[in-house]
């Protein structure tokens, strides 16, 4: 292990995992209402594999799916964190189990309760460690902000909400949805945007129809199509540029906000983009109190792919702070040496870099 790593291994923070049950145990672990949503993926080995290997370095890195060990289970994931050197970890849903507690389904409040109640467990038994995102719809904002109050009285760490849809119908920066903004940002629960939540930002589903834009599927390989890959991050994009010029991180200072495996090469451009368009309006100008600069250094947090050149990225946009490592632990996107593969770039920029990429950025998502 080299020098740079020696010094942050066993503290690194994870921005992006995910709890994966194998759907034959949703009934047992969720409840009967998820169950019934996870019957078109019996059989899927990404989904369904139960034949756990043994907790090697080599099986938790390259054993993917619901097979992985620590995939299902606090205490399996615990032993597999500390094998892989990781203190603390976000923890997300799969999409689809995501999908339906937020779809109109007359079961999606039963999925979305079913899940968070086991959110609300995993965090209790995490001992700190394990912050799994519990779910918001959004379709209301009086439905979100009950759920949320829900949640981080049952103790929720941080949730997740959907970037494709307005909530309630409304701006994120309409007075209207400040209640939801204030009561997270006064809990210290980060709010978290992931691939999965932008359904409904395009008006059209024609947008990918194409022989070499559509999606595979998940048995037989690329169920992120091409067009997705290209543009997953501008629901993200959009649902940031509302909420900063809004001046939603003005009235909540405290608010926290990780845009997660949307990548990050888009992060250096998208900033320039805000700070150059300040420039057409006067209102902005006088109105809002930081730049966009500074909101994302001190609210935001974004994780790059492993394969991106984050290092180019700092040197070229400034913002260090603002990129932060993730394993998306237990998928195959996350590859089998996540840590490794960014640790060699970012290890351009100096030990000082690498500690802060492992460990300090990601601490306003995943405070001690």
């Amino acid at each position: 292990m080299a020098p740079s790593l020696t010094a942050v291994h066993g503290r690194i923070n994870d921005l992006d995992s995910h709890l994966q049950v194998p759907v034959s145990r949703w009934g047992e672990v969720f409840g009967d209402a998820t169950a019934r949503f996870g019957e078109r993926f019996a059989g899927i080995a990404l989904f369904d594999a139960t034949d756990e290997p043994e907790l090697t370095v080599d099986s938790v890195w390259h054993t993917k799916g619901s097979a992985a060990p620590g995939a299902s289970t606090p205490e399996g994931r615990l032993a597999a964190m500390d094998l892989m050197g990781i203190e603390r970890q976000l923890i997300f849903p799969q999409v689809v189990l995501a999908a339906p507690a937020w779809s109109d389904h007359p079961h999606a409040l039963a999925v979305l309760r079913e899940y968070n109640d086991a959110v609300l467990r995993w965090t209790a038994e995490g001992r700190g460690r394990l912050r799994p995102t519990a779910l918001l719809n959004l379709t209301t904002i009086d439905g979100a902000l009950a759920e949320a109050e829900r949640v981080v009285a049952g103790g929720a760490r941080a949730v997740f909400i959907q970037d494709g849809i307005a909530p309630g119908g409304r701006s994120p920066a309409a007075p209207e949805v400040d209640p939801l903004w204030h009561l997270l940002a006064q809990a210290g629960v980060p709010v978290t945007l992931h691939i999965g939540g932008q359904d409904g930002f395009f008006g059209s589903v024609a947008w990918p129809d194409a022989d070499l834009l559509r999606p595979g599927s998940f048995s037989t390989g690329e169920p992120v199509g091409p067009h997705m890959l290209a543009t997953m991050h501008l629901a993200a994009q959009n649902y940031l540029a509302a909420m900063l010029y809004g001046g939603v991180f003005d009235r909540h200072p405290d608010l926290r906000v990780g845009v997660i495996e949307l990548g990050a090469m888009w992060i250096g451009p998208f900033v320039d983009l805000l700070e150059d368009r300040l420039q057409m309006s006067r209102r902005l100008r006088d109105g809002l109190q930081r730049r966009p600069t500074e909101v994302f250094v001190d609210q935001i947090r974004v994780t790059p792919f492993y394969w991106e050149r984050t290092a180019r990225q700092i040197e070229r946009y400034g913002m260090p702070e603002v990129y932060a490592f993730s394993t998306d632990f237990p998928h195959p996107e996350g590859g089998t040496d996540p840590i490794g593969r960014m640790a060699a770039d970012i290890a351009l920029l100096g030990d000082a870099a690498v500690e802060a990429f492992f460990v300090g950025n990601a601490e306003l998502l995943l405070p001690a």
